[in-house]
């Protein structure tokens, strides 16, 4: 059947039918009909973009916020070398 082929999937559907619950209980998302494919698709689908592209332009503009405060210390300070921020914390900035 289609089992296989679910559980290779990134994320798998398994529409509930006559021929068994197999595919439902292997799938991630499990649906009873082919017509609520169109809203899992859709809507659910916006909302994972939306969440993604919020992600992305946050961390986008956390690292442009932290580059433009060690460019104002840079020149603040008189281009001594003097770090603003400890080495570690420039390394897990992103993972924080």
């Amino acid at each position: 059947n289609d089992v296989p082929m679910i559980q290779e999937a990134h994320v798998g559907v398994g529409i509930a039918g006559k021929e068994g619950r197999q595919a439902v209980n292997s799938s991630d998302f499990a649906i009873g009909q082919f017509r609520f494919l169109q809203r899992l698709l859709l809507v659910h689908g916006r909302w994972n973009y939306r969440r993604t592209c919020k992600f992305t332009l946050f961390t986008f503009w956390r690292n442009a916020v932290q580059v433009l405060m060690i460019f104002y210390f840079t020149l603040y300070s008189g281009y001594s070398g003097t770090s603003l921020f400890e080495d570690w914390l420039r390394l897990s900035f992103n993972v924080l």
